[in-house]
């Protein structure tokens, strides 16, 4: 009886079949569905939006190896900047910093070989006196424009000197002996001072300064000069102690050139202070540069008179000296002392130099610091007066 149970078949009923059916239809399609909008959400997205680099990549590459070809193919060429339009058309800019080494055929051999190799056309688009230009392009899309230009000149700051002189060839030599130093040690005798190797200085013997001033200008590596006092035409001078006149004994003469040369031991030559009337004197002359050719010095004729005698005595005794050309302050104003600065520089122009004199006056001073550069800078030798000695 115990074993019927399990010897009857168990039916299910139709109704049961059914819905078991229905379930498993719609789990299936459920599970598709999720699918379907899991997929759909994992593949859907908005458009990237690439930044001009990004979808340029493989072309600023390009570009900039072609740059580096360029600029190393031709080392006149100088890479300035590179440029991206609105449209993705680039501009390529560089300089031509030497145009005999450089022709445009040259580069635009190097671009088409360049690139070609990549699909892309070269073509000249302008070829002027300012810039030469070339396209590249692909079927008809320009995709940049490689432009080389002559970099404008800089314009030569206008030389504050006079036309004539601005610009001079062949070095004409100027040396300018500024006089009357060992007066005093002030803020004009530094500036000049301050000027080193632009001028030679002439100090005076005797003066409460002279010692001091001639090794502080050796120590500056400015050259210096005795300025030997010697009389005026009417006999008179400033100097009195030294003053050479033909009135004096021969021995008086060297007795007082020698305590100048103590006063200014680092002197190379000298120079006459005042001496219309002394330098006159073939007797103070002859006996001065006798004293000099000792000394093995030279002499520079100060020319405070047409009349003077001293440098036809010094060639005639075969002493090296010079004489001046111009007195530069005679008149102690900036302008007047400019004119004259400038007379001498067309002087140094016409003969090949020129010698000028000045004094230790602040007006002199600004006048030779605002110029002398500029004459410098125009051609002109600035040189010691020792340089100009024959």
């Amino acid at each position: 009886m115990r074993y019927t149970y399990y010897r009857d078949k168990l039916k299910p009923t139709k109704g049961n079949s059914n819905i078991l059916k229905l379930f498993l239809m719609v789990s299936i399609l459920v599970v598709l569905v999720v699918w379907v909008v899991i997929w759909n959400n994992a593949n859907t997205y908005e458009p990237e939006v690439f930044s001009e680099q990004a979808f340029y990549e493989g072309y600023f590459t390009l570009n900039t190896r072609l740059d580096q070809t360029l600029t190393r193919r031709f080392p006149s060429l100088e890479y300035v900047e590179g440029r991206l339009s609105n449209d993705g058309m680039g501009t390529r800019i560089f300089y031509i910093q030497d145009r005999k080494k450089i022709r445009a055929n040259d580069i635009e051999k190097l671009l088409v070989s360049t690139l070609g190799g990549f699909g892309f056309q070269v073509k000249q688009t302008a070829d002027t006196d300012e810039y030469w230009e070339f396209q590249v392009a692909s079927d008809s899309t320009v995709w940049s424009v490689y432009r080389f230009e002559y970099p404008l000149e800089k314009a030569a700051p206008a030389s504050i000197l006079p036309a004539d002189i601005a610009k001079v060839t062949k070095r004409p030599q100027l040396a300018i002996i500024i006089d009357d130093f060992g007066y005093s040690m002030n803020e004009t005798i530094n500036g000049f001072i301050a000027m080193q190797g632009t001028y030679t200085a002439a100090v005076i013997p005797g003066r409460p300064y002279s010692t001091q001033v001639d090794e502080r200008l050796n120590s500056h590596r400015i050259q210096t000069l005795i300025h030997m006092p010697m009389v005026t035409v009417t006999n008179t001078t400033s100097e009195p102690d030294y003053a050479l006149s033909e009135d004096l004994s021969d021995g008086e003469i060297e007795r007082r050139l020698k305590k100048a040369r103590k006063d200014v031991p680092k002197a190379l030559g000298m120079n006459n202070h005042q001496g219309s009337g002394g330098s006159q004197s073939r007797k103070v002359m002859i006996a001065v540069i006798d004293f000099l050719a000792d000394q093995k010095m030279f002499f520079i004729d100060s020319r405070t008179i047409a009349a003077s005698v001293g440098e036809t005595v010094a060639k005639e005794r075969s002493l090296p000296t010079n004489s001046r050309d111009v007195f530069l302050d005679e008149v102690d104003d900036p302008e007047a002392i400019a004119g004259e600065l400038f007379r001498l520089a067309r002087i140094a122009k016409e003969h090949g130099e020129a010698i000028g004199i000045g004094h230790c006056r602040p007006n002199t001073l600004t006048t030779m610091k605002k110029y002398l550069p500029a004459l410098a800078e125009a051609g002109f030798d600035l040189v010691p007066v020792s340089k100009l000695v024959r």
